[in-house]
């Protein structure tokens, strides 16, 4: 498969995962709210039983989008501010779809990402080659931002060519 091939698998298997914990998570809502943990693993498990995706490359993008999720949920109920003020560009960029089921996802997991702290911390940084969701990113080494308006692989940094970097602006 190649690099051109391999980057749209798993970025729509990103938005594609999300899209289905989203869901797992409207159906739980009904019936005494299950752990983002569980859902997260059925929305895997989907991907990997429908051949979307091999179990290496699921548990990569479920790691993503844990750590997309407790970013998100840690900057809303920290600082109390927006969701557009942690994505820290013009909204109307991002496809309307996107947006609203990673908004949606990120609200309904607020009290159970609490449980995940521990686990999240190592999960802080984001390397060159893996996925992220929309936001913004800040090189570690030179601290240039980087936007993403879709689901996308994360590129070494364009003005330092380093390769980790974070959520939160260089102090």
């Amino acid at each position: 498969m190649n690099e051109d091939n391999l980057e749209k698998k798993l970025t729509d298997a990103y938005d594609k995962m999300m899209e289905r914990l989203n869901n797992f998570l409207d159906e739980a809502e009904q019936q005494a709210v299950p752990t983002l943990q569980r859902n997260l693993d059925k929305a895997k498990q989907q991907a990997i039983e429908l051949r979307e995706l091999t179990q290496e490359e699921a548990e990569i993008i479920a790691t993503y989008i844990r750590r997309d999720l407790h970013d998100a949920a840690d900057y809303l109920e920290s600082t109390g501010k927006t969701f557009s003020t942690w994505l820290t560009f013009d909204l109307q960029l991002v496809e309307a779809r996107l947006l609203d089921l990673f908004a949606t996802v990120a609200d309904k997991t607020r009290l159970e990402l609490d449980q995940l702290a521990q686990q999240a911390t190592k999960l802080q940084q984001y390397h060159t080659g893996e996925v992220t969701g929309i936001g913004a990113l800040y090189c570690e080494s030179c601290g240039c931002e980087l936007h993403f308006k879709k689901t996308s692989r994360i590129p070494p940094c364009p003005k330092c060519h380093k390769t980790t970097f974070n959520r939160k602006k260089p102090s």
